[in-house]
């Protein structure tokens, strides 16, 4: 019988819907009326409940709003460029602040011309710390599409990346720089997330600002995200301003420094005054924030095997005072490769001294006969880094106990390129002594002649 099979709907209509009773035979009036009163009812308890979940999105609202602010006004409070790490600091806490409570927090920026990506990475908690690598984007498959995803620009402001637990081994090698750099009791590992990895992040301008987590993020994360990295790429545009502020000034303070190096080797009246430009010159580079353990000196070539070398040691007061002597060539084989180097006309001599090969050097530094400067061999740290930036006559060399930084590689650049015009001003005054020197030697010589002839 299909009528026992069969049901029978009745609905009371309200604002926002309809409550339906289904049963297997027709409701009798009196019941209509009571679904009815219910449906009534109802209509209040669902706007109760419409207004709850408005002011729950308000609620949450204001506080995606001040989680925003408080990175903007960090953001503006910037005033060196030093305080971008803070602004991450503070732009990643609001990530936990929000209840997202990723594993990992992170800021990509692109390279386009090389195709590669700084990524600063933290993890969530107390003391945290940022790690930063630069990465090839080619790396990983995932990488090349997020790449081309974000050259689309705001086509594509989401990007989601989910990394299957079999490829987290080869994730990790590739990130070892910073997967290594962040604080022990802070480190992931692959094994932790058995069920895979799950990165989320917003398109900017510049890049990317996402978190990663073991599990998918919600819809409202992926909206929070987006608003996150729209947010960043304006903020980011204050760290490039003031970041080109400090540029500016940095080599305003530079082009001061050889200036004064200019001034001073003009103002030479005589040979005499190169060892107050030469201290001068050397005062400068201190300025320009030369480490107190690193060295520098000038040294002299010619084709012969002997190099005069100038060099300055620096006192308690930062005052620099001038060591001269001479160095044969062919007391270590680093001396000869600087001359090799600078025969050759190129720019830059870079050696590593360390163990025997150190030793060695400084060995044959201290029994120099003519080279005044002796080195307390005991002193010496693990690894001297030598340095020698090349001019026409001869070399900048620098002795540190780090690798020089790639902006003070260039001020040395700059300043063997000046000390080369203060040398060639040095050997104009040289040459007009000697002139000078010959025609008082030929006056005298005349003098004498003139009384011989006048003799009766």
């Amino acid at each position: 019988d299909l009528r026992k099979d069969r049901r029978i709907h009745t609905g009371a209509f309200f604002n926002h819907g309809v409550l339906l009773v289904s049963t297997p035979e027709l409701l009798p009036e009196e019941s209509d009326a009571l679904l009815q009163r219910f449906s009534n009812v109802f209509e209040q308890t669902y706007t109760r409940f419409l207004d709850l979940k408005r002011a729950e999105a308000q609620a949450r609202e204001s506080q995606i709003e001040v989680a925003l602010e408080r990175v903007r006004s960090r953001a503006m409070a910037m005033h060196s460029s030093d305080e971008l790490i803070e602004v991450l600091g503070v732009l990643f806490d609001q990530f936990d602040f929000l209840g997202i409570e990723p594993v990992l927090t992170h800021l990509t920026l692109f390279d386009e011309e090389n195709e590669t990506f700084t990524l600063r990475l933290t993890t969530s908690g107390d003391n945290r710390t940022i790690a930063e690598q630069e990465i090839d984007v080619n790396a990983v498959e995932a990488w090349k599409n997020s790449f081309a995803n974000w050259k689309k620009s705001e086509l594509h402001a989401l990007d989601c990346i989910d990394y299957p637990p079999e490829v987290l081994p080869y994730l990790w090698e590739v990130l070892d720089e910073v997967m290594s750099a962040l604080p022990e009791d802070q480190r992931i590992y692959p094994s932790d997330y058995p069920n895979g990895l799950y990165t989320t992040q917003g398109h900017c301008k510049y890049g990317y600002i996402g978190f990663n987590h073991s599990r998918r993020a919600t819809e409202e994360e992926k909206e929070i995200v987006v608003r996150f990295a729209k947010e960043f790429g304006r903020l980011y545009q204050r760290f490039l301003d003031i970041k080109k502020a400090e540029a500016q000034a940095r080599e305003s303070q530079i082009e001061a420094a050889l200036e004064r190096v200019r001034a001073r080797t003009m103002a030479m009246h005589n040979t005499d005054d190169i060892a107050v430009t030469v201290t001068t010159f050397f005062e400068e580079l201190i300025s320009l924030g030369l480490g107190d353990s690193t060295r520098c000196g000038i040294g002299i070539l010619s084709p012969s095997e002997v190099m005069e070398v100038w060099t300055a040691s620096i006192q308690n007061d930062n005052k620099s005072i001038l060591h001269t002597g001479f160095l044969e060539m062919g007391a270590h084989p680093m001396l000869k490769g600087l001359q090799e180097h600078w025969a050759a006309g190129k720019a830059l001599y870079e050696s590593i001294l360390e163990g025997a090969a150190k030793m060695d050097y400084f060995k044959a530094i201290n029994e120099a006969p003519e080279y005044p400067v002796k080195m307390d061999l005991g002193a010496l740290p693990p690894k001297v880094y030598h340095y020698s930036f090349l001019f026409p006559q001869g070399t900048l060399f620098v002795f540190a106990e780090s690798p020089l930084q790639e902006e003070i590689r260039v001020i040395f650049t700059r300043f063997s390129s000046v000390f080369g015009q203060t040398y060639t001003r040095y050997l104009d005054l040289e040459r007009a002594e000697k002139q000078a020197r010959e025609s008082r030697i030929e006056a005298a010589l005349e003098r004498v002649r003139a009384k011989a002839m006048a003799m009766h």
